[in-house]
């Protein structure tokens, strides 16, 4: 669908008016995106703002909780990381949404859809809807869209000092959106392009488990940056689905009324 005006595409908390504007002017290589979409209903940006704009500007919210059960749905209940186990509060934690960072070493630059950014701790959020995960495309894009966000994620300047999680939000859990491919190639059917959403989970899969119990290819992919053991990177890589995300913000805004 298409609306009118933007406005009616986006959760806005009062106040909030001339960030939103803001947000929408913004431009990324040359190109205002967001603006473009901005009163289209399949705008994973005006999901995004809707969203994490609510859990960093709600009065009275405790972010440390919310994000901790945002966590904990990206995780399945295991979460490598907690706000609240570390001690942290409201005040200690932003929330940005399309926020552009570049890598210290390598001087890689990315736009995160949504970003977490507290003491000792960065988290890197790809939101997708109906798209998928942009491919390489060498040489000006040499690796694809989520090996791009690992790498700058790990070789920011704060790196050193900052524990790094990544988090792929997307329509479906992972072993759902993959099980397409499957079912495809046991009937002899073609999956598609590369633009066919299972390949998000495939490749999401292929970095954070790896290959013939190896994990080569995250390895590879993260050649040319200073980084943690692989093993460590790929336990803090988590999925997470919009439906959980709505009620974890539902649940948040919820609980500043009581």
């Amino acid at each position: 669908m298409i609306y009118e005006k933007y406005q009616r595409n986006h959760v806005i908390l009062p106040g909030r008016e001339e960030a939103l504007e803001s947000f929408l002017k913004q431009v990324y290589k040359g190109m205002q995106h967001k603006r473009r979409n901005a009163v289209s209903s399949n705008s994973e940006d005006a999901l995004t703002w809707s969203c994490f704009d609510v859990l960093a500007n709600l009065p009275s919210l405790d972010k440390a909780a919310a994000l901790d059960e945002v966590l904990e749905d990206s995780f399945q209940g295991n979460s490598p990381l907690s706000f609240k186990a570390c001690g942290l509060e409201s005040k200690d934690i932003e929330i940005h949404v399309g926020k552009s960072y570049s890598g210290a070493s390598t001087k890689e630059s990315t736009e995160v859809d949504a970003s977490i950014e507290a003491p000792g701790i960065l988290v890197f959020v790809e939101a997708k809807l109906y798209s998928s995960v942009s491919a390489a495309s060498p040489p000006e894009k040499p690796h694809d869209q989520i090996a791009r966000k690992l790498r700058v994620g790990l070789d920011s300047p704060t790196s050193e000092e900052r524990d790094f999680h990544f988090v792929f939000l997307d329509i479906a859990p992972a072993d759902v959106m993959f099980e397409r491919r499957e079912k495809a190639e046991a009937v002899g059917a073609s999956a598609g392009g590369y633009k066919d959403k299972w390949r998000s989970a495939w490749l999401f899969n292929y970095y954070k488990h790896g290959r013939n119990n190896s994990l080569r290819p995250l390895e590879e992919a993260l050649v040319g940056i200073n980084h943690p053991p692989v093993e460590l990177v790929a336990s803090r890589m988590g999925w997470l689905t919009w439906a959980d995300l709505f009620k974890s913000t539902l649940r948040a805004a919820l609980s500043t009324r009581r």
